[in-house]
């Protein structure tokens, strides 16, 4: 493989993650359980959400995420931005993510926004990305109630 060509498979490979975590982000926006999943490698994987919950397998988080967060009046919204995508060799890649989480629950009236980083580690299967591992760290937080027609602050800061 000539150095171009390695160049723009290095190229393809760090595409493919970043739509790789694109896909998981818009499948939690979206409530799609399914595609949600098929981010994550099958079988043994470390996905450690922090205060969420700490999970050895994607269908343990899955259970979690339909409980938790499929519901009509849980209105979300992810946005990764600024990645640093590190690829390791053709089969193994690591990346550091900031990600802005917004959610407004409209049954209890609250809205919340979360900023922090995703540390994840990937692996080509097949030829197709999943995440490994992921570690979710918080860095900010602002939780907030909406009563008559007023927004209340109830959190703001360093989780």
């Amino acid at each position: 493989m000539s150095d171009l060509e390695k160049r723009i498979a290095s190229l393809e490979a760090i595409n493919s993650i970043e739509n790789l975590k694109h896909t998981y982000l818009n499948a939690c926006d979206a409530k799609d359980v399914q595609a949600m999943m098929l981010t994550f490698k099958e079988g043994s994987c470390h996905i450690d959400y922090g205060e969420v919950g700490l999970f050895n397998n994607r269908e343990d988080l899955a259970k979690l995420f339909e409980t938790v967060a499929c519901h009509d009046h849980m209105v979300e919204s992810h946005h990764a931005h600024n990645p640093i995508i590190d690829l390791i060799d053709n089969q193994n890649a690591k990346g550091i993510w900031q990600i802005t989480y917004n959610l407004i629950n409209t049954k209890d009236h609250t809205m919340n926004t979360l900023h922090g980083t995703y540390e994840d580690e990937y692996i080509n299967e097949n030829n197709h990305w999943v995440i490994s591992k992921t570690i979710f760290k918080a860095k900010s937080t602002l939780q907030t109630e909406i009563k008559d027609h007023l927004i209340k602050v109830i959190f703001s800061g360093k989780p």
